[in-house]
């Protein structure tokens, strides 16, 4: 479903729920019975065939022994056939039946949190909710209620989890409203509906990767229902979900009040915005200063969260409360939550959370803060080393680079790709709008380089100036290849500002763009021998070195390079390998490689030439050697004698 039928379908659905609740619900309790339906039903239909065999068997033996016989004969079919059967049959059964890991997290105790523990079970008898079986603690900034069945579709398992940078950042009441709207979500009163959505997705899910090991013979069962049931149950699902959102938010306000909750939810925009501007940017420069790794990072991101940058929590309020609503995230927008709660009146700014000398882990945690900290300080310490040295080592490198530009333009004018590469390369350092210059540069040495007529467009759009849009437009006139970024550049900024109907003309060609992606993807899965092959690409220095990567094996006689003609993204080429192997003969060595391990060997070593296809003149293959041996430039290797 395309974008622009999937926003007007949830407008509709939306003035359909607002007229009648118990009605919308019904239908999408419908639709969900729909998706189960289906799926065991494709489950019984596999199991009938054995079924029928062992029916016959028990009824009428000599009937079922003539057709063992008949089906004796037909082994070369049968054989592949039944596997291919038995495969999807073993993926059915256990996408159903398959037991849910519990989410591998650390623990927390009730010795650990007592207060806690007991709010989480008041709030959930409270609000007619299970209590969650356990809970557990994350590094991560955000709180979770966590769903998932026993055993396929079946059974119901609630956890909880939830950050002790989330902790770290609010006050016990401010932390309080956030629990309160999680447990909200499996409330009674939503009637389980958010178990229902994840246990069908993830059953269909589970069912669907089963039947990659048969290459999906079997998907013409399923395909088009599963293409036509899931963008309409998830627009269905949407607008119920949002406005389960709506009343998590309304159980919260009743629990705790509307003070906390507006407060949390703008804490939670203010702080993230503090760790992504100024915490992390300053571990970012550590990290090109020193290849080893800065120590204690958890910890001092922690405390970066008690700092209260009063100037940029300003701004980033001021634009958070401009985002509108939209059909991207089930949340409503902050300023319409804000305003719902009453919280906000919405003129002027929302008060901002006044600075509270206490906050949640330490009130929760208390004297058992201290160890979760180091607990999660090793594994932090643990992790980053061999990234950060990989990002030191990048950084280097990209200081030699631009050293290496910088010498250049004082001896000689740098080529328009050396001028977009340098403008880069300064945006890594010091932000995109420091790269203008630059990027000017070379737009007024070829004003129509698609590249950098995007570049411009997107730091225009960054600047909140709408010239940027027809920018992108003219980088996707210019290459088709800059259809997708540019479309997905114009699209979030126009969804971000509200400016939905604008936004569907750049969607529309992002749907167009996905599904001349999906096509090229299947294109470009299989060669055949009724393919039409073309001349590689490749200048001879790549050629070259693409067979000194692989001539030292001795499994190689021969290799041919072409490119099979495509419908779509012609400009970008598939380019093929194949591979004469040489011939074995009793005086053969015993530890040749396979055909196998050889195609597997030589991807390895050929990863960085990005080639679409590797194929050996063998079985299926071996008649497509007489269609490219004669193609210009495509023999490209001999073993010599």
């Amino acid at each position: 479903m395309k974008y622009a039928q999937y926003v007007s379908l949830i407008q509709d659905l939306e003035l359909s729920a607002t007229r009648n609740r118990s009605l919308y619900e019904l239908k999408v309790v419908g639709l969900a019975a729909l998706g189960y339906a289906y799926f065991i039903l494709l489950l019984l239909l596999f199991l009938a065939v054995p079924l029928v065999i062992l029916l016959l068997a028990l009824i009428n033996p000599e009937v079922f022994f003539k057709v063992l016989l008949w089906t004796a004969k037909l082994w070369w079919a049968v054989i592949p056939a039944a596997v291919i059967y038995f495969g999807a049959l073993g993926g059915a059964i256990r996408s159903f039946f398959k037991n849910i890991p519990k989410p591998d997290l650390r623990e927390l105790s009730r010795e650990e949190a007592p207060e806690l523990f007991e709010y989480v079970s008041s709030t959930c008898r409270s609000l007619s909710a299970p209590i969650p079986k356990q809970i557990f603690i994350t590094d991560e900034f955000n709180a979770a209620v966590i769903t998932t069945p026993k055993v396929g579709l079946f059974g119901k398992r609630v956890y909880m989890s939830i950050g002790l940078p989330l902790m770290q950042a609010l006050s016990p009441d401010q932390f309080k409203a956030v629990l309160a709207h999680e447990i909200g979500h499996i409330s009674g009163k939503h009637g389980g509906y958010g178990k229902w959505a994840y246990q069908l997705h993830e059953s269909w899910n589970r069912f669907i990767e089963s039947q990659e090991m048969s290459d999906y013979k079997l998907d013409f069962l399923y395909e088009r229902f599963v293409k036509w049931f899931f963008p309409y149950f998830q627009a269905y699902s949407f607008v119920l979900m949002r406005e389960h959102e709506k009343e998590a938010d309304g159980y919260a306000v009743d629990l705790v009040g509307n003070k906390a909750l507006g407060e949390s939810l703008i804490l939670l925009q203010t702080r993230s915005a503090y760790l992504e501007k100024v915490f992390w940017n300053g571990i970012n420069e550590e990290n090109k200063k020193s290849p080893v790794a800065s120590q204690n990072i958890f910890s001092r991101m922690l405390g970066s969260l008690l700092v209260n940058d009063q100037a940029l929590s300003e701004e980033t309020l001021q634009k958070a409360i401009k985002i509108p609503t939209d059909y991207n995230d089930s949340h409503p927008a902050l300023a319409d939550r804000l305003f719902m709660m009453g919280y906000w009146t919405g003129e002027g700014m929302p008060a901002m959370p006044d600075h509270v000398p206490d906050n949640a882990a330490e009130y929760f945690l208390g004297d058992h803060k201290e160890s979760l900290v180091a607990e999660f300080e090793t594994i932090w310490n643990e992790n980053i080393s061999e990234t950060w040295k990989q990002r030191h080592e990048y950084f280097k490198t990209s200081e030699k680079r631009f050293e290496e530009l910088e010498s250049k333009s004082s001896n000689e004018e740098l080529s328009v790709a050396e001028l977009i590469e340098k403008a880069g390369l300064i945006a890594e350092q010091h932000g995109n709008p420091a790269a203008l210059p630059i990027i000017h540069e070379a737009l007024e040495r070829e004003p129509e380089n698609p590249e950098a007529v995007y570049i411009l467009g997107g730091i225009m759009l960054e600047q909140e100036d709408d010239e940027g849009l027809d920018h992108l437009r003219k980088a996707m006139q210019l290459d088709s290849r800059w259809k997708y970024p540019a479309s997905e550049t114009a699209f979030q900024y126009l969804r971000f500002h509200g400016r939905l109907t604008e936004a569907a003309e750049f969607a529309e060609v992002l749907d167009n763009q996905a599904e001349e992606f999906e096509k090229a993807s299947l294109e470009r899965q299989s060669v055949s021998v009724n393919d039409v092959y073309l001349p590689h690409s490749y200048d001879e220095t790549t050629v070259a070195e693409i067979v000194q990567k692989v001539r030292y094996y001795d499994e190689i006689e021969e290799l041919f390079l072409v490119a099979k003609e495509t419908e779509f993204y012609k400009e970008v080429p598939f380019h093929v390998l194949f591979i004469e192997m040489r011939k074995k003969s009793r005086f053969s060595r015993n530890n040749d490689l396979n055909a196998q391990d050889l195609l597997n060997a030589v991807v390895e070593r050929l990863e960085p030439f990005d080639l679409g296809y590797f194929a050996v003149f063998e079985g299926e293959f071996k008649e497509i050697k007489k269609n490219v041996e004669n193609i210009s430039g495509a023999f490209i290797y001999r073993k010599e004698a």
